[in-house]
Protein backbone atom coordinates (compact mmCIF):
# COMPACT_ATOMS: atom_id res chain seq x y z
CA UNK A 1 0.00 0.00 0.00
CA UNK A 2 1.39 3.50 -1.07
CA UNK A 3 0.77 5.80 2.32
CA UNK A 4 2.23 8.86 0.30
CA UNK A 5 -0.41 8.34 -2.77
CA UNK A 6 -3.56 7.66 0.29
CA UNK A 7 -2.18 10.62 1.96
CA UNK A 8 -2.33 13.16 -1.53
CA UNK A 9 -5.25 11.85 -1.74
CA UNK A 10 -6.87 13.03 1.49
CA UNK A 11 -5.25 16.17 1.24
CA UNK A 12 -6.62 16.75 -1.92
CA UNK A 13 -10.32 16.30 -0.77
CA UNK A 14 -10.04 17.78 2.64
CA UNK A 15 -9.03 21.10 -0.08
CA UNK A 16 -11.39 20.44 -2.44
CA UNK A 17 -14.24 20.36 0.52
CA UNK A 18 -12.83 23.38 2.60
CA UNK A 19 -12.43 25.43 -0.51
CA UNK A 20 -16.42 24.95 -1.32
CA UNK A 21 -17.33 25.14 2.07
CA UNK A 22 -15.26 28.32 2.56
CA UNK A 23 -16.66 29.86 -0.72
CA UNK A 24 -20.00 29.34 -0.25
CA UNK A 25 -21.02 29.59 3.03
CA UNK A 26 -18.39 32.18 4.59
CA UNK A 27 -19.42 35.67 5.08
CA UNK A 28 -16.20 37.34 5.40
CA UNK A 29 -13.85 35.90 2.89
CA UNK A 30 -16.32 35.10 0.08
CA UNK A 31 -13.78 32.38 -2.10
CA UNK A 32 -11.77 29.71 -0.76
CA UNK A 33 -7.97 30.53 -1.87
CA UNK A 34 -8.61 27.82 -4.93
CA UNK A 35 -11.35 28.82 -6.28
CA UNK A 36 -10.91 32.41 -5.62
CA UNK A 37 -7.63 32.24 -8.25
CA UNK A 38 -9.81 30.04 -10.70
CA UNK A 39 -12.53 32.45 -10.39
CA UNK A 40 -10.24 35.95 -10.70
CA UNK A 41 -8.11 34.18 -13.26
CA UNK A 42 -11.24 33.23 -15.44
CA UNK A 43 -12.43 36.95 -15.46
CA UNK A 44 -8.87 38.48 -15.99
CA UNK A 45 -8.76 36.23 -19.22
CA UNK A 46 -12.03 37.14 -20.59
CA UNK A 47 -11.33 40.93 -19.85
CA UNK A 48 -8.06 40.79 -21.50
CA UNK A 49 -9.89 38.87 -24.68
CA UNK A 50 -12.38 41.67 -24.60
CA UNK A 51 -10.17 44.45 -24.46
CA UNK A 52 -8.42 43.05 -27.94
CA UNK A 53 -11.87 42.51 -29.94
CA UNK A 54 -14.14 45.13 -31.42
CA UNK A 55 -16.79 47.11 -29.69
CA UNK A 56 -20.21 45.66 -29.75
CA UNK A 57 -18.41 42.14 -28.71
CA UNK A 58 -21.21 40.23 -26.14
CA UNK A 59 -17.96 37.63 -24.92
CA UNK A 60 -17.96 39.10 -21.22
CA UNK A 61 -22.07 38.21 -21.01
CA UNK A 62 -20.69 35.07 -20.36
CA UNK A 63 -18.08 35.50 -18.08
CA UNK A 64 -20.42 34.47 -15.04
CA UNK A 65 -21.05 31.45 -16.25
CA UNK A 66 -18.08 30.39 -17.01
CA UNK A 67 -16.32 31.61 -14.03
CA UNK A 68 -19.05 29.80 -12.16
CA UNK A 69 -18.20 26.28 -14.28
CA UNK A 70 -14.57 26.90 -13.31
CA UNK A 71 -15.08 27.08 -9.87
CA UNK A 72 -17.50 24.10 -9.62
CA UNK A 73 -15.16 22.02 -12.18
CA UNK A 74 -12.16 22.46 -10.48
CA UNK A 75 -13.88 21.19 -7.01
CA UNK A 76 -14.72 18.15 -9.27
CA UNK A 77 -11.40 17.71 -10.33
CA UNK A 78 -9.82 17.76 -7.09
CA UNK A 79 -12.29 16.02 -5.22
CA UNK A 80 -12.30 13.28 -7.87
CA UNK A 81 -8.65 12.80 -8.12
CA UNK A 82 -8.33 12.70 -4.42
CA UNK A 83 -10.06 9.92 -4.21
CA UNK A 84 -8.96 8.40 -7.11
CA UNK A 85 -5.48 8.25 -5.12
CA UNK A 86 -6.96 7.00 -2.20
CA UNK A 87 -8.17 4.05 -4.56
CA UNK A 88 -4.68 4.00 -5.86
CA UNK A 89 -2.92 3.09 -3.14
CA UNK A 90 -3.63 -0.44 -2.57
CA UNK A 91 -4.08 -3.34 -4.89
CA UNK A 92 -6.80 -4.79 -3.69
CA UNK A 93 -8.61 -1.25 -3.28
CA UNK A 94 -11.21 -1.78 -6.20
CA UNK A 95 -11.68 -4.96 -7.70
CA UNK A 96 -14.37 -6.23 -10.58
CA UNK A 97 -17.13 -7.15 -9.17
CA UNK A 98 -17.43 -10.94 -10.40
CA UNK A 99 -14.01 -12.34 -10.22
CA UNK A 100 -12.19 -10.14 -7.76
CA UNK A 101 -9.71 -9.28 -9.83
CA UNK A 102 -7.81 -5.83 -9.37
CA UNK A 103 -8.95 -2.85 -11.52
CA UNK A 104 -6.29 -1.44 -13.82
CA UNK A 105 -5.89 2.90 -13.39
CA UNK A 106 -8.59 3.67 -15.69
CA UNK A 107 -10.84 1.31 -14.01
CA UNK A 108 -10.19 3.00 -10.50
CA UNK A 109 -10.83 6.57 -12.69
CA UNK A 110 -13.95 5.10 -13.76
CA UNK A 111 -15.02 3.84 -9.85
CA UNK A 112 -13.93 6.94 -8.37
CA UNK A 113 -15.96 8.69 -10.76
CA UNK A 114 -19.53 6.67 -10.30
CA UNK A 115 -19.14 6.59 -6.07
CA UNK A 116 -17.82 10.09 -5.81
CA UNK A 117 -21.32 11.18 -7.76
CA UNK A 118 -23.41 8.36 -6.44
CA UNK A 119 -24.45 6.76 -9.61
CA UNK A 120 -24.03 2.91 -7.92
CA UNK A 121 -23.07 1.19 -11.11
CA UNK A 122 -21.54 -2.39 -9.18
CA UNK A 123 -19.50 -3.58 -12.10
CA UNK A 124 -16.64 -2.53 -9.95
CA UNK A 125 -16.27 -2.90 -5.71
CA UNK A 126 -14.56 -2.13 -2.94
CA UNK A 127 -12.11 -5.09 -1.80
CA UNK A 128 -10.92 -4.48 1.55
CA UNK A 129 -12.93 -3.30 4.60
CA UNK A 130 -10.64 -0.07 4.47
CA UNK A 131 -12.03 0.86 0.87
CA UNK A 132 -15.10 -0.61 1.69
CA UNK A 133 -15.14 2.43 4.73
CA UNK A 134 -13.29 5.20 1.91
CA UNK A 135 -16.50 4.01 -0.46
CA UNK A 136 -19.25 4.81 1.66
CA UNK A 137 -17.20 8.68 2.54
CA UNK A 138 -16.43 9.08 -1.02
CA UNK A 139 -20.21 9.11 -1.82
CA UNK A 140 -20.70 11.07 1.10
CA UNK A 141 -18.18 13.78 -0.03
CA UNK A 142 -19.76 13.74 -3.51
CA UNK A 143 -23.23 14.22 -2.29
CA UNK A 144 -22.16 17.04 0.23
CA UNK A 145 -20.16 18.80 -2.50
CA UNK A 146 -23.12 18.52 -5.56
CA UNK A 147 -25.91 19.93 -1.87
CA UNK A 148 -23.21 22.66 -1.47
CA UNK A 149 -22.52 23.88 -5.13
CA UNK A 150 -26.80 23.64 -5.73
CA UNK A 151 -26.96 25.74 -2.54
CA UNK A 152 -24.63 28.75 -3.61
CA UNK A 153 -26.05 28.55 -7.42
CA UNK A 154 -29.09 29.62 -5.82
CA UNK A 155 -27.66 32.58 -3.75
CA UNK A 156 -25.27 33.88 -6.51
CA UNK A 157 -28.30 34.12 -8.90
CA UNK A 158 -30.76 35.72 -6.04
CA UNK A 159 -27.51 38.03 -5.61
CA UNK A 160 -27.03 38.50 -9.43
CA UNK A 161 -30.88 39.01 -10.06
CA UNK A 162 -30.40 41.68 -7.51
CA UNK A 163 -28.02 44.16 -8.56
CA UNK A 164 -29.41 43.75 -11.82
CA UNK A 165 -32.84 45.19 -10.30
CA UNK A 166 -30.62 47.83 -8.62
CA UNK A 167 -29.34 49.26 -11.70
CA UNK A 168 -32.93 49.29 -13.49
CA UNK A 169 -34.09 50.94 -10.41
CA UNK A 170 -31.39 53.56 -10.74
CA UNK A 171 -31.84 54.22 -14.18
CA UNK A 172 -35.45 54.45 -13.81
CA UNK A 173 -34.92 57.56 -12.32
CA UNK A 174 -32.58 58.64 -15.25
CA UNK A 175 -30.04 57.15 -17.93
CA UNK A 176 -27.48 59.97 -17.14
CA UNK A 177 -27.37 62.59 -13.93
CA UNK A 178 -28.76 65.19 -15.90
CA UNK A 179 -32.20 63.17 -16.45
CA UNK A 180 -31.87 62.15 -12.56
CA UNK A 181 -31.41 65.90 -11.52
CA UNK A 182 -34.37 67.25 -13.45
CA UNK A 183 -36.77 64.39 -13.28
CA UNK A 184 -36.79 65.70 -9.65
CA UNK A 185 -37.25 69.55 -9.89
CA UNK A 186 -40.67 70.88 -9.73
CA UNK A 187 -39.68 74.60 -10.86
CA UNK A 188 -39.48 75.61 -7.41
CA UNK A 189 -37.54 73.19 -5.59
CA UNK A 190 -36.72 69.32 -5.52
CA UNK A 191 -39.87 67.30 -5.33
CA UNK A 192 -40.57 65.11 -1.74
CA UNK A 193 -41.65 62.26 -4.02
CA UNK A 194 -38.20 62.50 -5.69
CA UNK A 195 -35.95 62.65 -2.09
CA UNK A 196 -38.23 59.27 -0.97
CA UNK A 197 -36.69 57.75 -4.14
CA UNK A 198 -33.35 58.79 -3.43
CA UNK A 199 -33.85 57.32 0.40
CA UNK A 200 -35.32 53.85 -1.29
CA UNK A 201 -31.83 53.20 -2.97
CA UNK A 202 -29.63 53.28 0.35
CA UNK A 203 -30.73 49.83 1.89
CA UNK A 204 -30.34 47.80 -1.95
CA UNK A 205 -26.97 49.91 -2.39
CA UNK A 206 -25.73 48.65 0.72
CA UNK A 207 -27.13 45.31 0.20
CA UNK A 208 -24.93 44.95 -2.81
CA UNK A 209 -22.00 45.73 -1.25
CA UNK A 210 -22.45 43.04 0.94
CA UNK A 211 -23.68 40.58 -1.81
CA UNK A 212 -20.17 41.13 -3.53
CA UNK A 213 -18.45 40.68 -0.23
CA UNK A 214 -20.19 37.11 0.28
CA UNK A 215 -20.54 35.97 -3.13
CA UNK A 216 -17.82 37.82 -5.18
CA UNK A 217 -18.33 35.82 -8.23
CA UNK A 218 -21.58 37.87 -8.58
CA UNK A 219 -18.88 40.64 -9.85
CA UNK A 220 -18.13 38.82 -12.75
CA UNK A 221 -21.76 38.73 -13.69
CA UNK A 222 -21.25 41.54 -16.60
CA UNK A 223 -24.32 42.91 -18.55
CA UNK A 224 -23.86 43.84 -21.89
CA UNK A 225 -27.31 46.15 -21.39
CA UNK A 226 -26.60 49.03 -19.87
CA UNK A 227 -29.62 49.68 -17.85
CA UNK A 228 -28.95 46.29 -15.88
CA UNK A 229 -25.48 46.90 -15.64
CA UNK A 230 -24.33 48.51 -11.59
CA UNK A 231 -21.43 50.37 -12.67
CA UNK A 232 -22.73 52.46 -15.01
CA UNK A 233 -25.89 52.77 -12.82
CA UNK A 234 -23.72 53.90 -9.63
CA UNK A 235 -21.60 56.82 -12.05
CA UNK A 236 -24.52 58.15 -13.08
CA UNK A 237 -25.75 58.19 -9.41
CA UNK A 238 -22.63 59.13 -8.12
CA UNK A 239 -23.22 62.24 -10.78
CA UNK A 240 -26.08 62.95 -9.88
CA UNK A 241 -25.25 63.59 -6.12
CA UNK A 242 -22.44 65.73 -7.25
CA UNK A 243 -24.54 68.26 -8.99
CA UNK A 244 -27.22 67.68 -6.10
CA UNK A 245 -24.94 68.29 -3.19
CA UNK A 246 -22.62 70.34 -4.86
CA UNK A 247 -23.56 72.39 -7.98
CA UNK A 248 -27.42 73.38 -7.13
CA UNK A 249 -27.90 76.90 -5.10
CA UNK A 250 -28.11 75.64 -1.22
CA UNK A 251 -31.36 77.28 -1.04
CA UNK A 252 -33.20 74.62 -3.28
CA UNK A 253 -31.26 71.69 -2.76
CA UNK A 254 -32.82 68.43 -1.65
CA UNK A 255 -33.06 67.32 2.15
CA UNK A 256 -29.45 66.43 3.29
CA UNK A 257 -31.36 63.55 5.14
CA UNK A 258 -32.35 62.29 1.44
CA UNK A 259 -28.71 62.82 -0.18
CA UNK A 260 -26.79 62.37 3.01
CA UNK A 261 -27.12 58.84 3.81
CA UNK A 262 -27.26 57.85 0.27
CA UNK A 263 -23.85 59.26 -0.38
CA UNK A 264 -22.61 57.85 2.43
CA UNK A 265 -23.86 54.15 1.36
CA UNK A 266 -21.97 54.88 -2.20
CA UNK A 267 -18.79 55.00 -0.11
CA UNK A 268 -19.02 52.30 1.80
CA UNK A 269 -19.64 50.11 -1.19
CA UNK A 270 -17.13 51.31 -3.08
CA UNK A 271 -14.76 50.54 -0.05
CA UNK A 272 -16.31 47.15 0.55
CA UNK A 273 -15.17 46.33 -3.64
CA UNK A 274 -12.24 48.34 -3.65
CA UNK A 275 -9.14 46.24 -3.33
CA UNK A 276 -10.95 42.82 -3.91
CA UNK A 277 -12.33 43.72 -7.10
CA UNK A 278 -10.88 46.43 -8.71
CA UNK A 279 -8.51 49.69 -7.39
CA UNK A 280 -8.79 53.97 -7.92
CA UNK A 281 -8.09 55.22 -10.87
CA UNK A 282 -5.55 57.64 -11.54
CA UNK A 283 -7.34 60.16 -12.66
CA UNK A 284 -11.12 61.43 -11.65
CA UNK A 285 -14.22 60.96 -13.93
CA UNK A 286 -14.80 64.19 -15.51
CA UNK A 287 -17.69 66.09 -13.40
CA UNK A 288 -20.84 67.19 -15.03
CA UNK A 289 -20.68 70.38 -15.76
CA UNK A 290 -23.04 72.63 -14.56
CA UNK A 291 -25.18 73.70 -17.61
CA UNK A 292 -26.91 70.71 -17.24
CA UNK A 293 -28.62 72.08 -13.97
CA UNK A 294 -29.19 76.15 -15.81
CA UNK A 295 -30.71 74.08 -18.82
CA UNK A 296 -33.48 72.18 -16.14
CA UNK A 297 -33.61 76.16 -14.73
CA UNK A 298 -32.16 75.26 -11.41
CA UNK A 299 -30.33 77.89 -9.49
CA UNK A 300 -26.54 76.63 -9.37
CA UNK A 301 -23.61 77.70 -7.66
CA UNK A 302 -20.69 79.81 -9.02
CA UNK A 303 -18.16 77.82 -10.95
CA UNK A 304 -15.37 78.02 -8.36
CA UNK A 305 -17.24 76.89 -6.04
CA UNK A 306 -18.59 73.91 -7.73
CA UNK A 307 -14.56 73.14 -8.90
CA UNK A 308 -13.42 72.86 -5.04
CA UNK A 309 -16.59 70.37 -4.44
CA UNK A 310 -15.53 68.39 -7.28
CA UNK A 311 -12.21 68.57 -6.20
CA UNK A 312 -12.92 67.10 -2.30
CA UNK A 313 -15.03 63.95 -4.09
CA UNK A 314 -12.05 63.60 -6.32
CA UNK A 315 -11.17 60.18 -3.97
CA UNK A 316 -14.69 59.26 -4.59
CA UNK A 317 -14.77 59.21 -8.21
CA UNK A 318 -11.57 57.91 -8.84
CA UNK A 319 -13.32 54.85 -6.98
CA UNK A 320 -16.06 54.81 -9.29
CA UNK A 321 -13.67 55.40 -12.64
CA UNK A 322 -11.73 52.17 -11.32
CA UNK A 323 -15.47 50.71 -11.01
CA UNK A 324 -16.42 51.01 -14.01
CA UNK A 325 -13.30 49.51 -15.99
CA UNK A 326 -13.39 46.45 -13.28
CA UNK A 327 -16.30 45.68 -15.14
CA UNK A 328 -15.54 46.01 -18.31
CA UNK A 329 -16.68 49.37 -18.88
CA UNK A 330 -14.35 51.50 -21.02
CA UNK A 331 -16.42 54.50 -19.62
CA UNK A 332 -19.65 55.25 -18.73
CA UNK A 333 -21.55 56.33 -21.77
CA UNK A 334 -20.11 54.31 -24.16
CA UNK A 335 -20.48 50.51 -25.24
CA UNK A 336 -19.05 47.93 -22.60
Amino acid sequence: MSVLAALAGCALVAVALADAVITALSLVTGTGPVGGRVARGTWRTLLALHARVPRGTRLLEWSGTLTLLATFLTWTVLLWAGWWLVFASHDAAVVTSRASVPADGWARVYFTGYTVFTLGIGDYVPGTAWAQTATAVAGLSGLFLVTLAITYLVQVVQAVVHKRVLAEQIHALGREAAGIVAGGWTGNGFSPMFEQHLTSLVAPLLRLGEQHLAYPVVHYFHSASRNKAPAPALAALDDALLLLRTGTDPGVRPDPAATGPLTSALDQVLDTLQGQFFTRAEHERPAPPLSVLRQAGIPTVDGEEYAAGVREHARRRRAVRGFLHSDGWRDATGEP
